[in-house]
C-alpha cells in the first residue's frame, strides 16, 4: 500500500518478486500504517474541532432563547415601573404648588403697601387736564410700556369716542329696533349731572357723545438701563401729544399686575376723579370695547341678541334679556364682569396662573370676575382699594382684587354674559357684546370694521333656539 497525495492505492501482487524485496516491502507498509494512524488521528481532531464550533452557532433569529426574553420583559418592566414612580413623585411635588414663583419668592413681603406706597407720590407720567370735569364713564386700560401700536389702534378704534359714542346705538342696532328695551329715564335723572344733559333733555334727544374718557396706565421696565433713549422719548411724546398716558413707578411684567390695578384705584382716589366720574373699568390693551353698548347698558337699556352672542347665556340670563328686571337698577355698591366661581389654584408650575400655596394655601379661589374688562360703580374703587391695603397680595389681578379684595369689602360680584373674556372670530360677536378679549391689532380694526358698518345687518337666532342651543343654568352664584 502506498500513500499518495492523501489517498490509499493498493499494488497488486507480483508472483516474480524475489526475496530480497520481501522485506523492503515490509518496511513500506510500517511506513504506511502509520503515516494512516497519522492521518486519522488528524482527522479526529478537525471533526472535533468542527463540532465544537458547529455546537457553539447561534443563528440570530434563535438568538433570544424563552428564558432569555423573559429575562429582558422582566428588566422592562422593572425599568418603566421605576420612571412612571419617579415621573408620580415629581407631579405629586409639582401638585403639592410648592415650587416658588418668579418675582414673588418665598421672602417677598406680600404686603401691598409696601409696593403702591398710598402715602407716597409714585406717578411719573400723567394727563394735564383730567377729571376736572364731570364725567360718566371712565375707562383705564392697562397697557405695556412697549405697547405703542396697540395703544394708537384702540385711538384710532373703539377708543374713539368722539366717533364711537352713544349716538351710534341706535344706528348699530336698526334693524332689531323691537328687540331691546330703552334706556330708563330714572337713570338720565340720577346721573344728570355726569351726563352733562340740559334742561328737559330726553332719551329721544340724547347728545351723541356722552362724556367717556379712555387713558392708558403702564409702569417701568425691570432694568431702566434697558430702557432705551428712544422708548423713553416715545412715551413723553404720547403722552405729550394724546394727554391720556399715566406712568406709574412700579415694575411692570405680568406678575406684577395685581400691583398695576391697585396703582389704577390709587391714582383715581388722589386725583380726584372719585368725585367726578360715575363708573370706572379697567380693561387689557387686547379687550375690544363696545362703547355704544356699554353706555345702552350702563343707562338701563338691553343689548338686542344676536345669533353670534346666543351661545353666550344660559336659560336664566335669556330670560333677563326680555325682562324689565334685567335692567340695570344699580347706582352704587354695583361691580360687573364675568363671573367665574370654585375655580381651583393651578397647579402647573408651566402655566402662568401656576399658584404657590404659600401665596394662597386655600383649595378653591372666592368667586371673581374675568380680569380682560370688568365694570363698578365709582363708590366701589375706595372700598376695593382700602381691602386691598389690607389683604396679602397674590400675582393674579382678577383674582386678588375682584375676589378676595372684593369678598373682604362685602362687594358683590355680577355676572354679564356679554361681558366676554374669550376672544371671537365671528364678526358679528362683536356688534352685540360689551366686551370681547385676546385682540391683536388687526383683528381691532376688523372687529371696529365690522360694528360699524351700518349696513352689516347681523342676524338673530332661529325661532327655536331657546330649545336647541341655550346653555344650562350655571350654578355660580
Amino acid at each position: 500500500m502506498r500513500i499518495q497525495k492523501g489517498k490509499y492505492i493498493l499494488l497488486p501482487l507480483n508472483s516474480n518478486s524475489s526475496n530480497s524485496t520481501q522485506d523492503s516491502s515490509d518496511e513500506d507498509d510500517e511506513g504506511s500504517a502509520k503515516a494512516q494512524a497519522d492521518f486519522l488521528k488528524r482527522s479526529d481532531k478537525f471533526r472535533a474541532k468542527v463540532n465544537v464550533a458547529l455546537r457553539g452557532y447561534k443563528p440570530r433569529r434563535c438568538y433570544h432563547t424563552p428564558c432569555k426574553l423573559g429575562k429582558r420583559l422582566v428588566c422592562c418592566v422593572l425599568v418603566a415601573f421605576m420612571v412612571t414612580w419617579l415621573l408620580f413623585l415629581v407631579l405629586m411635588d409639582f401638585s403639592a404648588r410648592h415650587y416658588a414663583l418668579s418675582d414673588w419668592s418665598f421672602e417677598a413681603s406680600r404686603n401691598m403697601a409696601d409696593y403702591i406706597l398710598p402715602n407716597n407720590v409714585t406717578t411719573l407720567l400723567e394727563p394735564r387736564h383730567v377729571c376736572q370735569d364731570k364725567v360718566f364713564l371712565l375707562i383705564m386700560v392697562c397697557s405695556r410700556m412697549s405697547n405703542f401700536v396697540l395703544r394708537q389702534t384702540i385711538r384710532e378704534t373703539w377708543g374713539n369716542t368722539t366717533e364711537f359714542n352713544y349716538g351710534q346705538f341706535e344706528q348699530l342696532h336698526a334693524h332689531l329696533k323691537d328687540k331691546y328695551f330703552p334706556v330708563k329715564k330714572q337713570r338720565l335723572e340720577f346721573y344728570k349731572d355726569y351726563l352733562r344733559l340740559h334742561g328737559n333733555q330726553t332719551t329721544t334727544n340724547l347728545p351723541p357723545n356722552l362724556p367717556v374718557r379712555i387713558l392708558f396706565l403702564v409702569g417701568r421696565n425691570r432694568d431702566e438701563q434697558l430702557e432705551s433713549n428712544e422708548t423713553l422719548w416715545r412715551i413723553r411724546q404720547e403722552a405729550d401729544q394724546y394727554d391720556d398716558i399715566i406712568q406709574e413707578n412700579f415694575i411692570d411684567t405680568y406678575n406684577n399686575l395685581t400691583v398695576k390695578a391697585v396703582m389704577s384705584l390709587k391714582w383715581v382716589i388722589n386725583n380726584g376723579c372719585y368725585q367726578k366720574a360715575a363708573f370706572f373699568m379697567k380693561c387689557d390693551d387686547d379687550t375690544f370695547v363696545n362703547v355704544p353698548n356699554l353706555l345702552h347698558f350702563l343707562l338701563g337699556g338691553t343689548i338686542p341678541l344676536y345669533n353670534d352672542t346666543l351661545d353666550f347665556y344660559d336659560q336664566r340670563s335669556i330670560k333677563l334679556l326680555y325682562m324689565s328686571a334685567g335692567r340695570l337698577k344699580a347706582t352704587d355698591e354695583y361691580l360687573v364682569g364675568h363671573k367665574f366661581c370654585s375655580v381651583r389654584p393651578i397647579e402647573n408650575v408651566a402655566s402662568k396662573w401656576y399658584m404657590p400655596s404659600y401665596m394662597y394655601p386655600g383649595d378653591k379661589y372666592p368667586t371673581y370676575l374675568s380680569g380682560a374688562g370688568y365694570l363698578m360703580s365709582m363708590d366701589v374703587v375706595p372700598k376695593l382699594y382700602m381691602a386691598a391695603l389690607n389683604t396679602s397680595l397674590i400675582h393674579l389681578e382678577d383674582v386678588y382684587l375682584t375676589g378676595m379684595c372684593a369678598q373682604r369689602a362685602h362687594v358683590r360680584r355680577i355676572h354679564h354674559p356679554l361681558f366676554n373674556y374669550k376672544s371671537s372670530k365671528k364678526l358679528c360677536t362683536f356688534k352685540g357684546v360689551i366686551i370681547c378679549h385676546g385682540l391683536k391689532e388687526e383683528n381691532m380694526y376688523l372687529a371696529y370694521n365690522a360694528v360699524t358698518n351700518i349696513s352689516n345687518r347681523c342676524s338673530p337666532p332661529g325661532k327655536y333656539y331657546k330649545f336647541i342651543r341655550l346653555q344650562k343654568n350655571n350654578d355660580c352664584d
